[in-house]
């Protein structure tokens, strides 16, 4: 019995997400698209309701760390105003994940960006 245990234990801790790689997704938006951060409306309404559902898929798939929006005072162009940690399996793989964020679809980007792993550090 303890050893099954052990065992169990021991394959779980191979296959979980210990595994996995840390990235980070950077999210640059448009002026545009920064500026319904502040709109009451519908637009600004449905902006927030896209990202919420994106949050929600990256929730769901187990990946997500962590993340925030940022605030942005002014933006010349495409403007950093957000980030996701992400856990994958490789960078190909979080880039799939980055894929669909509102930005990246709406004449933003996304960067993914692996973690340097730095001795005596965590990630």
């Amino acid at each position: 019995m303890i050893r099954t245990t052990l065992f169990g234990l021991a394959l779980s801790a191979l296959t979980g997400p210990a595994l996995a790689e840390p990235f980070t997704m950077l999210i640059y938006e448009t002026p545009e698209d920064i500026a319904l951060r502040s709109d009451v409306g519908a637009a600004g309404a449905a902006y927030w309701t896209l990202w919420a559902e994106y949050s929600a898929e990256l929730a769901a798939s187990g990946a997500v760390r962590g993340g925030a929006p940022l605030m942005i005072d002014e933006a010349d162009g495409a403007a950093l105003s957000g980030y996701f940690i992400l856990e994958a399996a490789s960078h190909a793989e979080a880039e799939a994940l980055a894929a669909s964020a509102p930005a990246a679809l709406r004449d933003g980007r996304v960067v993914v960006v692996p973690h340097l792993a730095v001795p005596g550090m965590s990630n």
